[in-house]
């Protein structure tokens, strides 16, 4: 399955070479599996670009809905979204993007910004190894291009609070494509292709004005 959205809306104004894009430290879980915990500054768009969200599986008994926090976009649900979606955000140059998790049975909502959860605690990680969420030794979707966080493209959540940080309640992979797009604040400019027309244009004008100024013969 596959969609794309648009996340160029007006509101809230939300690969390996993003270094310094995401504020990150060390985690090790109970489990032993190395994560790194995402913190306040989750993404910072370098150029406008597109995010691209790959649902890679879950392990919760709770339904849990991802958001796209900016514009209150639902991206992946756990329970019901199949295995290997794709759903794309466009995003702006220098906007800042969060992501939340909003769990069905208890009402809790988890931010990809620690300082937003009631419980003070991380509750989305990365890793560069699929096999540390315990889904299985490799990932449905394999992703390793275009990382948002640099030998991370896995990304999962803990959806409960003193959990058991496996992180693996949603798993998606996220990568970031630059596209080079303008902004909307940009003035338009001329195609490559429409300044020969625009050239014969000015060329046939300034004839035009040189045979109304002819003298009568």
């Amino acid at each position: 399955m596959y969609f794309f959205r648009s996340g160029m809306a007006p509101r809230n104004l939300l690969p390996t070479a993003l270094a310094g894009a995401l504020a990150l430290v060390t985690w090790v879980t109970p489990a032993d599996a190395a994560f790194t915990p995402i913190s306040a500054t989750f993404f910072n768009a370098p150029t406008d670009g597109i995010l691209t969200f790959t649902f890679e599986g879950f392990s919760a008994g709770a339904t849990d809905h991802m958001i796209f926090t900016f514009n209150n976009d639902e991206l992946l649900t756990n329970q019901t979204t199949s295995v290997g979606t794709v759903v794309q955000e466009a995003v702006l140059a220098g906007q800042l993007y969060q992501l939340s998790l909003h769990v069905d049975q208890t009402g809790d909502t988890w931010s990809s910004n620690r300082a937003f959860n009631s419980d003070g605690s991380f509750h989305l990680a990365s890793t560069n190894t699929f096999s540390d969420f315990h889904l299985g030794a490799t990932a449905p979707t394999a992703v390793n291009t275009d990382c948002v966080v640099a030998g991370g493209c896995y990304f999962g959540w803990e959806d409960l609070p003193g959990g058991d940080n496996d992180f693996n309640d949603l798993v998606f992979a996220l990568q970031f494509i630059p596209t080079g797009l303008r902004s909307v604040a940009d003035v338009s400019v001329f195609e490559p292709a429409s300044l020969p027309l625009l050239g014969l244009g000015l060329l046939g004008a300034g004839l035009a004005r040189r045979a109304r100024r002819a003298p009568p013969s």
